[in-house]
């Protein structure tokens, strides 16, 4: 698939079929979310796979979200900041962030080249799923990313994006006109 045709297509998806993926889908998904860029190349993501149906259901339930009791597979994704703050103390928890969003859009991504669907979910007890999972205090629960199928496939559509006209500047914040003297105008983006 086109790059620019998968971007279109990635959809947050909360309805799966109850046909399940081939784990090794789920693993190359893996595989591309471990290529994203990490601070000094650490690497500091872990991934927990999980397809027990009763697990599942303890997570739909500590993310009060039940649509995940619908997905065949739901990843956990978790990150070890230790050696991010012997690199840098006062900016792990920063470049944290910014690797786990990077390695789960890269996920998204491939999920939907390979034809599957899932949906980024952040909002979990994390007592909960620290103890459903034998998850050590020292790693922090990042997100959930259920996959499967979509029920209907293309019954989801992307939302609708807002235009750019009045978030994109040039050389300091507020100024929307390119040199030389090129405004950008609704529709351009």
């Amino acid at each position: 698939m086109e790059f620019q045709k998968i971007l279109e297509n990635r959809t947050s998806v909360k309805n799966y079929s109850s046909k399940k993926p081939a784990i090794e889908n789920i693993i190359k998904a893996i595989e591309v979310a471990n290529l994203a860029p990490a601070a000094d190349n650490l690497q500091p993501l872990i991934y927990i796979v999980i397809e027990a149906p009763e697990k599942i259901g303890k997570i739909a339930d500590a993310c009060q979200q039940q649509f995940i009791n619908k997905a065949p597979y739901v990843i956990v994704v978790c990150s070890n900041s230790k050696q991010l703050k012997i690199f840098d103390e006062n900016r792990a928890e920063k470049y944290i962030k910014h690797n786990v969003g990077a390695a789960i859009e890269n996920f998204l991504l491939k999920i939907t080249e390979l034809g599957l669907a899932s949906c980024w979910v952040g909002a979990f007890s994390e007592i909960t799923i620290r103890n459903l999972l034998n998850i050590p205090d020292s790693i922090n629960i990042e997100a959930f990313l259920p996959v499967g199928y979509e029920l209907v496939k293309g019954k989801t559509k992307q939302r609708f994006k807002r235009s750019l006209v009045n978030r994109i500047f040039f050389d300091s914040f507020g100024n929307k006109y390119y040199k030389p003297f090129i405004k950008i105008r609704r529709g351009d983006v």
